[in-house]
């Protein structure tokens, strides 16, 4: 018998601004440049210190604008710290501390993803990356390396 050709039909299509992020295939964000949003910023987050802290608001805009005229390919790509493994990458929730994901559930994040953006040293940049435009949605900072930490 050949194959049909029949499509299923959905009985509703999803509304509202929920779109799932995808870090397995980046080849929609692969090739662009970062750009960073804070609508999902969770200011709230324990690990995370008072953004009235000049001097950690400078380095964190520091670090961002030290990427700029960079793609995501290349800020993937980078490598380093202790075993020079990636500095930024996707982890799973799952993996993530319990308070971490906790915190996760509190504000509704229900992606099964998210990725860490290694600033400098321990600092990280948790968010999510909009797999169309390459937009970052900054969701935690994580001066210390709390929200996922490594055995040293």
């Amino acid at each position: 018998m050949g194959r049909s050709n029949r499509k299923v039909k959905h009985e509703f299509e999803p509304t509202g601004d929920k779109k799932a992020f995808i870090f397995e295939k980046p080849e929609g964000y692969y090739n662009s440049p970062p750009v960073f949003s804070f609508k999902k910023y969770d200011a709230n987050a324990p690990w995370s210190t008072s953004s009235d802290n000049k001097p950690v608001v400078d380095s964190i805009m520091k670090n961002l604008s030290g990427m700029e005229g960079l793609y995501w390919k290349d800020i993937i790509k980078s490598s380093g710290g202790r075993k020079h493994g990636t500095n930024s990458h996707p982890i799973k929730i799952a993996d993530l501390t319990v308070e971490a994901r906790k915190r996760a559930e509190k504000i509704k994040l229900y992606e099964s993803e998210l990725f860490s953006l290694r600033l400098q040293g321990d600092v990280r940049l948790w968010g999510l990356i909009e797999p169309k435009d390459g937009r970052f949605f900054v969701i935690w900072y994580d001066p210390n390396h709390k929200v996922y930490p490594v055995m040293k």
